[in-house]
C-alpha cells in the first residue's frame, strides 16, 4: 500500500459537477500522487478566461479524474454496476475491511454489487476515464488547430503543423486520426479497432445487467403478486365476519319482534279469557243468588276492568330504528307524576297477616286482596335493585326506600310516604350499580357494580367503607355480578352473573367462603388449593338471590328460566318454573323476593308480571300486566317485600319505582 495514499486519504464526501458554463464555480485544484515539497506546490487559478477553453477543459477533466475514497487521482479505474469510478486499490482495500466479502458496496450512491469473482481486477474499465487519464499527461501543444474531417477523422489545419499522436498508443501518425464521440479520445485506426471491440464488450455487459434487472422484477412482481392475494384472503375473512355478524343480529332483531308479537297475543288471550268468563257471568240469572247486588256491584268492577285493559292494549307503537338496529315499543302518553297519600284518601284496610300466618291464609290474601299502587317515583333513569333499610333514617324515625339508579350511578334513599329523596349515595368509581343488601348489625349498605366487577359497601350515611373483590374468574373475583343476598354478620351471597356461579363472601375483605355454579376444572382447582367449599350444578347466567330464614338459599337462575333453592352447601333442595306465557311460566325472570311469611316473588320482564309462589313452589297467582300507567309494568328490575307485605317495583323501561299494597 502506498503511504502517501494512506496519509492523504480522508473522509469520502459528495461532489456536485455543474456542466453549466455560465454558473460554473471555480476548478478544484486536485493534488497528484507524487510527493511534493512543502511550497512547492502552486494553486490553479481562482477563475478563468473564458477563452482559454483548453485551459478549462482540462481543469474540469482533473475534477471528474478523483477517486470518491482516496480523493486523489484515480490509478488503474474500475468501474461498479452504478457507473461510479475508483481505484482499484482503494476497492480492494474497501472489500477488505469488510466483514461480508461477498459483495461491494458504492460510497457514492450505496449500491451494493455482488461480486462473482474475488479477483477485482475483472472488474470493466471505465473508457472514457482511462482516456482522459492519457490525455491528461504532459504532452506537447498543439499550435494548429485541428479541422474536422468526414467520418468522425480530424485533420490539421496546415501542412506546416506537427503530426498527430494517438492518445492510446502515442504513435505519431501524419493521417486522420478518429475520435471517440464518448470517450473524446483520438485514436489511430488499430487502436480505433480494438475500441470499438472494447465498445461491444461492454455492450455485452448492459445486457447482462439488463436481463438481471428483469430477473430482479419478476421477482418483485410474483412478491407483489403473492400480498394482493393476502390482501384479498383479508378482505374475505373481513366480509365473512361482517356478514356473521349481521346474521346474528338479524336472528336477535326478529326474535326480540317475535317476543313483542308474542306478549301482545297472550295479552290480548287473557283479556278475551277474562271477557268470556264476564259473559258467562252475565249470562247467569242474579236472582237466584244468595246477595244479588253483590254480585252485580263485583260484575260492574269486572267490567270496568275490562274495559280499561281494552282500551290500553295495542297503544304503544312498535318500531324498528335502522340506525341502532333495534326494535323500539314506544308509548303515547305523558310523562306519569308522583303519586302521593292524601290526608282525604280512605285508608286502605290493613291485613291481618303476620310471618306465622298459614300458608292457606296468606295464599288467599294474594288471591283476593286488590293491590293498589301508593307510590309512583319517576325521578330516576333506568332503576333496578330495590330494598328497605333495617334502620331508621336519623331525623324521620323511619326506615328509607333505597333505590340503585344504574344510569345516574346514584343510589337514592326515598321516603315511601310522599316520595322525597332524602339521600344520595354516589362515588366516583360507580359505575352501574344493580343489586342492594344491608347489614342490619353494623348499618352497612351494600351494592354490586355490574360494569366494575366489585362490591361496594357504604355507611348508612353514604361513605364509601371499602370495595370487595375485583374482576376475574378465580374464587373470590366477580365478573358482572347483579343479585346480592345479606346472610350474617360475616357473609353476603353474590351473583356471579358472567361466571355462572354463586359466592358466599366475606363482608370484611371479600374473601370467599363457598362456591356453586358451573365451576370449570381451574376453578375447582384452585378451591381446592385454598380449601374453598365448592359444588358443581347447573346454572346459567342467574341474577337474583335471596335468603331464606332457615338459611337457606333461593337463586333466579335466569338462562335456564328457573327457580333453585339451596342449602348454605350449595346442594340442590327444589326446582320450580318452566318457559312460557301464560301465568306461572317465565319468559324473561330477572329479580327475586320473599315476603315475611316465605312465600316467594318472581319478577318476570318478558311477561310483565310479578309471579307468586307458595314455599314449596306451587303457583298461587300473577300480579299486573304490561303497561306504562300506575299499576302496570313494562319491564320487572327489581323487586322486594316490606314487613307489612308492601310490594316495591322497578321498572327499567318506564324508569318508575312503584309501591303497591
Amino acid at each position: 500500500m502506498n503511504p502517501e495514499r494512506t496519509m492523504s486519504r480522508g473522509i469520502p464526501t459528495s461532489r456536485l459537477i455543474s456542466y453549466d458554463d455560465s454558473t460554473r464555480s471555480p476548478p478544484m485544484a486536485v493534488p497528484v500522487r507524487s510527493r511534493r515539497a512543502e511550497g512547492s506546490s502552486s494553486s490553479f487559478r481562482n477563475s478563468y478566461d473564458p477563452g482559454s477553453r483548453r485551459e478549462h477543459m482540462s481543469k474540469t477533466i482533473e475534477q471528474l479524474l478523483v477517486c470518491g475514497l482516496c480523493e486523489l487521482r484515480l490509478t488503474v479505474p474500475k468501474m461498479l454496476n452504478c457507473q461510479h469510478t475508483f481505484c482499484l486499490e482503494c476497492l480492494e482495500e474497501s472489500v477488505h475491511k469488510q466483514t461480508d466479502k461477498t459483495y461491494i458496496g458504492c460510497v457514492t450512491c450505496g449500491t451494493k454489487q455482488l461480486l462473482k469473482d474475488p479477483d477485482l481486477s475483472v472488474l470493466p474499465s471505465n473508457l472514457h476515464i482511462d482516456n482522459m487519464l492519457q490525455m491528461m499527461h504532459p504532452a506537447p501543444s498543439l499550435p494548429s488547430t485541428l479541422i474536422r474531417s468526414p467520418v468522425g477523422s480530424y485533420q490539421l489545419e496546415n501542412s506546416l503543423a506537427p503530426t498527430l499522436q494517438c492518445s492510446k498508443c502515442q504513435t505519431v501518425s501524419e493521417t486522420a486520426l478518429h475520435k471517440c464521440d464518448h470517450c473524446m479520445s483520438m485514436l489511430c485506426a488499430i487502436c480505433w479497432l480494438a475500441h470499438v471491440d472494447e465498445l461491444a464488450r461492454q455492450v455485452g455487459q448492459l445486457e447482462g445487467q439488463l436481463k438481471s434487472a428483469i430477473e430482479k422484477m419478476d421477482h418483485k412482481l410474483i412478491e407483489y403478486k403473492s400480498r394482493f392475494s393476502e390482501i384479498n384472503d383479508e378482505i374475505t375473512d373481513c366480509f365473512r365476519d361482517k356478514m356473521l355478524s349481521l346474521q346474528r343480529q338479524q336472528t336477535e332483531l326478529l326474535d326480540s319482534s317475535q317476543g313483542i308479537l308474542n306478549d301482545a297475543v297472550c295479552s290480548h288471550e287473557m283479556v278475551r279469557e277474562k271477557i268470556d268468563q264476564l259473559l258467562a257471568t252475565i249470562g247467569r240469572p242474579i236472582g237466584g243468588t244468595l246477595d244479588p247486588v253483590k254480585l252485580y256491584l263485583q260484575m260492574h268492577k269486572d267490567m270496568s276492568v275490562i274495559l280499561e285493559e281494552v282500551s290500553l292494549w295495542g297503544r304503544e307503537r312498535v318500531l324498528f330504528n335502522r340506525e341502532k338496529l333495534k326494535v323500539e315499543t314506544v308509548f303515547d302518553t305523558q310523562t306519569a307524576p308522583i303519586v302521593k297519600r292524601s290526608s282525604n284518601a280512605k285508608v286502605a284496610p290493613k291485613h291481618q297477616l303476620h310471618p306465622n300466618s298459614s300458608e292457606t291464609t296468606v295464599a288467599q290474601f294474594y288471591k283476593t286482596h286488590v293491590y293498589k299502587p301508593r307510590l309512583l317515583w319517576n325521578h330516576c333513569q333506568r332503576p333496578t335493585g330495590v330494598g328497605f333499610a333495617p334502620w331508621n333514617h336519623e331525623g324521620l324515625e323511619k326506615p328509607l326506600l333505597y333505590v340503585a339508579g344504574s344510569e345516574c350511578r346514584i343510589v337514592y334513599g326515598i321516603d315511601k310516604t310522599n316520595g322525597h329523596i332524602v339521600q344520595k349515595i354516589t362515588h366516583e368509581e360507580l359505575s352501574y350499580p344493580q343489586g342492594i343488601a344491608f347489614d342490619p348489625e353494623r348499618k352497612e349498605l351494600f351494592v354490586s357494580d355490574k360494569w366494575k366487577h366489585c362490591i361496594f359497601v357504604f355507611s348508612q350515611n353514604g361513605q364509601l367503607l371499602r370495595m370487595l373483590c375485583s374482576k376475574g374468574d378465580q374464587p373470590g373475583q366477580l365478573r358482572s355480578p347483579e343479585g346480592i343476598a345479606f346472610c350474617s354478620s360475616d357473609c353476603i351471597y353474590v351473583c356471579d352473573t358472567g361466571n355462572d356461579r354463586i359466592q358466599c363472601l366475606s363482608t370484611f375483605d371479600g374473601k370467599v367462603h363457598s362456591q356453586f355454579g358451573r365451576l370449570t376444572k381451574d376453578q375447582l382447582m384452585k378451591a381446592t388449593q385454598t380449601k374453598t367449599t365448592s359444588c358443581m350444578v347447573n346454572l346459567k347466567n342467574p341474577t337474583d338471590i335471596a335468603v331464606q330464614k332457615n338459611s337457606s338459599v333461593l337463586v333466579l337462575d335466569a338462562g335456564n328460566r328457573r327457580v333453585k333453592l339451596f342449602n348454605k352447601y350449595g346442594e340442590q333442595l327444589l326446582e320450580f318454573g318452566q318457559t312460557g306465557t301464560i301465568n306461572g311460566q317465565f319468559q324473561y325472570p330477572e329479580v327475586i323476593g320473599i315476603d315475611p311469611a316465605g312465600f316467594i316473588l318472581v319478577g318476570d320482564g318478558g311477561n310483565a308480571k310479578i309471579l307468586v309462589y307458595r314455599p314449596n313452589g306451587q303457583f298461587v297467582t300473577a300480579l299486573g300486566s304490561r303497561g306504562d300507567s300506575a299499576g302496570k309494568f313494562n319491564w320487572i328490575s327489581g323487586l322486594c317485600v316490606s314487613k307489612d307485605w308492601e310490594i316495591v317495583i322497578s321498572d327499567y323501561k318506564n324508569h318508575a319505582v312503584q309501591l303497591i299494597s
